[in-house]
This record gives C-alpha cells, structure tokens and sequence, in this order.
C-alpha cells in the first residue's frame, strides 16, 4: 500500500517572502518544501509543531548558504499550504502572529 502524495501550494505571501531570498537558499527551500508531498510530518529536528495556535501548525527548519529560515505550514486534506517564509531571526514575530 503506497500512501497518496500531497499537494504543496504556497500561499501569495509565502510567494512574496520566497522573492526576497537569495537564489541558492531560495532553491534549497524549494527542495525541502517538496519533500513535505512525500511526509508533511517526518521526524528528526526540522520539523516541529507550533503549540498554542487553533489550526495545526507546523515549522520546518532549512538552514541556507547565507541565512537560517523557517517555513510555516498548515495541512488541510490532502494539502500542505505554506503560510510564510522567514528568517531565523523573524520566526518568533510570525509565531506570535499566528496565536492571536
């Protein structure tokens, strides 16, 4: 029994904020959001969920060539929709922002 791949979307923000990273890291969090088709929930250290929010939340760690980043993902169905794209150093704004 083989289990049915999701579907990754990103949502306009989450476009816009990709935009902003440079090339090489851009192409690494491409890589790493793709593999969230195959497992939107591995295990191991990059990914954790996100307590306190009312929707499951996810943050999945992609460690680039000029900066630490954090993809924000929620799952619905059989959809991981990625919410935002930010640096290390942002994440717990966006964090914030998600539990109100």
């Amino acid at each position: 029994m083989t289990l049915e791949p999701f579907a990754v979307e990103f949502s306009k923000r989450a476009q816009k904020d990709l935009k902003r990273v440079p090339a090489p890291d851009r192409k690494k969090i491409l890589r790493k959001s793709e593999t969230l088709c195959r497992d939107p929930f591995p295990t191991g250290k990059t990914i954790k969920r996100i307590k306190g929010v009312k929707f499951p939340c996810y943050r999945l760690r992609v460690d680039g060539e000029y900066d630490s980043y954090r993809v924000f993902y929620g799952i619905e169905d059989k959809t991981v929709l990625v919410l935002r794209i930010v640096s290390r150093k942002s994440a717990d704004k966006i964090i914030k922002s998600l539990m109100r």
